[in-house]
């Protein structure tokens, strides 16, 4: 009797063992999920945006997006206007132009690397059409009611300062406006075409 307790013994102590190997070659599904969890992070530009709301990473983007555009699309109408090109035309050009740059800009910093980026870009695009048709039609709008002239005179009695010089008039009031408006048209999109394409990958995954 003494000696078929150490076999059971020995026999439970190897059944153990073997549960232990089999659960390191073939790991369960819990283990499966946690591991899928970890990879499934988005990949943004560096680990440490993570630990910072995807809100917060798009008011940032937003703002850091918006100044390159502003930036370059005044600099491009106070080259461009006087030699006989609309305010609204250099927009429309711009803006198709910039829109794999703004999308690169929210996939590094907001929504993540896509795994096939040209079929991110080709899903995103159209909310960057239909902005650019929204902010051409706003600027050419703006433009031809003198939007930046009025916003001058209206600044120049709010503070009480004088008028500054019309060396060049620019398109700055304007740009304002334009980006306010289609930055609220690209946040609501964007997060409802990304949104729905995280839960795509999680169901399929599922």
């Amino acid at each position: 009797t003494h000696h078929s307790i150490d076999v059971n013994m020995n026999t439970s102590g190897s059944n153990k063992r073997s549960h232990i190997e089999l659960e390191y070659a073939h790991p369960s599904p819990s283990t499966n999920k946690t591991a899928v969890m970890t990879s499934s992070k988005p990949r943004l530009i560096h680990e440490s945006l993570h630990d910072i709301s995807q809100s917060i990473r798009f008011l940032v983007n937003g703002v850091l997006s918006q100044f390159i555009f502003m930036t370059t699309y005044n600099l491009l109408v106070s080259t461009f206007e006087p030699m006989g090109y609309p305010a609204s035309t250099i927009y429309a050009v711009f803006y198709t132009l910039y829109i794999p740059v703004g999308h690169a800009l929210g996939s590094l910093i907001v929504f993540g690397w896509p795994e096939k980026y040209l079929p991110s870009l080709l899903a995103n695009a159209p909310i960057g059409l239909t902005a650019m048709a929204i902010g051409t039609t706003l600027t050419g709008f703006l433009s031809n009611i003198g939007f930046n002239a009025k916003a001058d005179d209206w600044i120049s009695s709010l503070t009480g300062t004088e008028k500054p010089m019309e060396e060049e008039e620019g398109e700055f009031y304007s740009s304002l406006v334009v980006m306010v408006a289609t930055g609220v048209w690209c946040f609501v999109l964007s997060l409802y075409v990304n949104s729905e394409k995280k839960t795509d990958v999680k169901e399929k995954e599922l």
